[in-house]
């Protein structure tokens, strides 16, 4: 199939959409009727609409018209199809009732021939249908006589389009045949291919398993000289490890004295430092944030009676007056606002001032106690240093170091007779539940009251 071939049928595809005529065409303007249905013809029908009756009234064209379709147009469809009767005469056929066919939107008859006229009555006695438009398309006479050389034209084409598809055919049986010839010699090809893949992969698997028998020996050649190599070191490293084992004993032996003597500092610094301490820190914080969130709402109402002070000031000096009678009023009358606002501000100064006050204390407090728990690590250690004490009298007296240095700092807290009572030394303790002394539990039991 060639390329202009191509090109033809799809020119003569064209050629034959546009000489295809076009029968929807209104044709109300060419057909008679009563004078009260004449009116169902006009573009605007009768807005009132028209009861047809069971007298038959006919519509006449003034040619031969070919009619394709009839609408109905009425405020019910479905009662137009049900209840009207459309009588149609067309040529060479006796007269015959349509099928009254409806949509949503109006009611419809189809035709597709020659009419020489309709009718339309009304079956119902008592509620009839209400038409108010009838639409007649087709064509007349005059219409199919400017069609005539284009449907000569079309059939022509036809009969080109038909031969074409015939030539086509023909072109595609041959290239058809063609296509199973190639088909069969591919399937040749592929078989032949498959045996020569077949002697390849063989041959490949042959040549790979006397390469991996090669590579076996080299292997096991390479092993035993590893093997001897290996036997070799292993004997120098005995020996290097002798040595080493030597070295790291005497080097343990020194981080486990000084591991020892770090020991024993961080237990006495545990010992000094209360636990409570990192606790009363983090509440003195917390309080203190407390305190700095509530500070936020007498400044807001300072800053609120401040701004109504300078905008009541602005009106005053902005304002017109008349006399000097209207001014003094002006001033008296926002004498109590201004005595109200500064009250208000003078009251959230004073509230403010308390809690900052308040968050300043809590941090000197706590300042304080650092300062004081840091002298009393600085004491005991310097006293306690190159003494001959066991770890349980050590901890004890700075327990008891502590507690007075906390009771002075704390006597508004604390009763004038407090005491702290120091837990005798067991016969069966161990340095183990001596050293255990420093957690929280045991010194939770130390500090008592009477």
């Amino acid at each position: 199939m060639s390329e202009n071939s191509q090109e033809d049928l799809e020119s003569s595809l064209v050629t034959l959409e546009e000489k295809l005529p076009t029968l929807v065409q209104s044709q109300n303007m060419f057909w008679k009727s009563t004078p009260q249905f004449q009116t169902l013809l006009t573009e605007s029908g009768v807005p009132g609409g028209v009861k047809p009756t069971s007298a038959a009234r006919r519509f006449t064209p003034d040619s031969l018209t070919y009619l394709r379709l009839i609408y109905i147009y009425g405020e019910k469809p479905e009662k137009i199809s049900k209840d009207t009767t459309v009588t149609i005469k067309v040529s060479g056929r006796d007269p015959y009732q349509a099928a009254v066919q409806y949509n949503q939107s109006y009611a419809y008859i189809w035709v597709q021939r020659f009419c020489e006229w309709f009718e339309i009555s009304s079956t119902s006695l008592l509620l009839k249908p209400q038409i108010k438009k009838v639409e007649l398309y087709g064509a007349n006479q005059e219409q199919l006589t400017k069609y005539a050389a284009d449907i000569e034209e079309t059939i022509e084409l036809k009969r080109i389009i038909s031969q074409f598809k015939i030539d086509t055919k023909a072109e595609v049986s041959a290239a058809n045949n063609l296509i199973s010839g190639i088909h069969a010699a591919k399937a040749e090809l592929e078989t032949e291919i498959e045996l020569l893949t077949t002697q390849q992969q063989k041959t490949k698997t042959e040549s790979e398993k006397a390469l991996a028998n090669l590579e076996n020996s080299k292997i096991k050649l390479q092993q035993m000289e590893l093997e001897t190599k290996h036997l070799e070191n292993k004997s120098i490293e005995a020996k290097n490890n002798a040595e080493q084992l030597t070295q790291q004993a005497e080097t343990l032996n020194k981080n486990i004295a000084d591991l020892k003597t770090q020991l024993q500092k961080l237990t006495n610094d545990r010992n000094l430092i209360s636990d409570e301490y990192g606790p009363y820190v983090d509440e003195g914080k917390s309080q203190a944030k407390i305190y700095s969130a509530l500070i936020v709402l007498p400044l807001l109402a300072i800053i609120f009676s401040t701004y109504q002070v300078y905008v009541g000031a602005g009106n005053l000096l902005t304002a017109e007056y008349k006399s000097a009678t209207d001014v003094l009023a002006a001033f008296v009358l926002r004498i109590p606002f201004a005595a109200i606002f500064g009250l208000a501000i003078f009251y959230s100064w004073k509230l403010a001032y308390s809690m900052i006050q308040k968050i300043f204390k809590i941090h000197g407090d706590r300042l304080t106690l650092a300062r004081l728990l840091v002298v009393a690590r600085e004491t005991v250690h310097s006293s306690a240093k190159n003494l001959n004490i066991s770890d349980h009298e050590k901890f004890q007296e700075q327990t008891a170091l502590k507690i007075e240095v906390l009771k002075s700092h704390m006597a508004k807290d604390l009763s004038e007779e407090f005491f702290y009572q120091p837990i005798p030394v067991q016969k069966n303790a161990t340095t183990n539940t001596v050293q255990e002394a420093v957690n929280d539990e045991i010194e939770d039991k130390d500090v008592a009251t009477p």
